[in-house]
């Protein structure tokens, strides 16, 4: 399982080291590959090969007739990069996903399960700073689902 937040920079060529504790979790329990897609939050979301099989599998099952359920599946899966680890554990995020999560330089990584989310550091405060805000609507959808 993926836990935790790490601030973590991007070098000139778009390579990123992936924090020690996700490579621990990596070695024991996956391969040392990640698919990284776009999200809908203007993120990236990194999956371990062996998670994104078992998604995949899921949404296979989702009926792809409505317009929105097209949209999403060209979004995330157009998307996605397979990006192994070198040596040094980094991967190399590509200019086009850089772009489309207005990754610069500075960079925060969230372990979120069975995922980590990958933000531009200015961007993931933006959105922190408005949680708050939402915290009744948070609330609420979390009672809803007996959290």
């Amino acid at each position: 399982m993926f836990l935790g937040r790490f601030q973590h920079t991007v070098d000139s060529k778009g390579r990123v080291s992936i924090p020690i504790k996700f490579r621990e979790t990596l070695a024991e329990r996956y391969e040392e590959k990640l698919i990284v897609t776009t999200d809908l939050d203007q993120c990236l979301v990194a999956y371990p090969v062996e998670e994104w099989r078992i998604m995949q599998e899921k949404v296979k099952t989702i009926p792809a007739m409505q317009q929105e359920v097209k949209d999403w599946l060209r979004f995330f899966y157009s998307g996605a990069v397979e990006c192994p680890l070198d040596r040094q554990g980094r991967i190399l995020l590509s200019p086009t996903l850089r772009e489309y999560a207005r990754i610069t330089k500075e960079i925060v990584m969230l372990g979120i399960f069975n995922k980590i989310e990958i933000w531009d550091a200015k961007r993931w405060k933006e959105k922190e700073s408005q949680m708050p805000k939402n915290s009744e609507k948070i609330g609420a959808a979390l009672s809803g689902l007996g959290l």
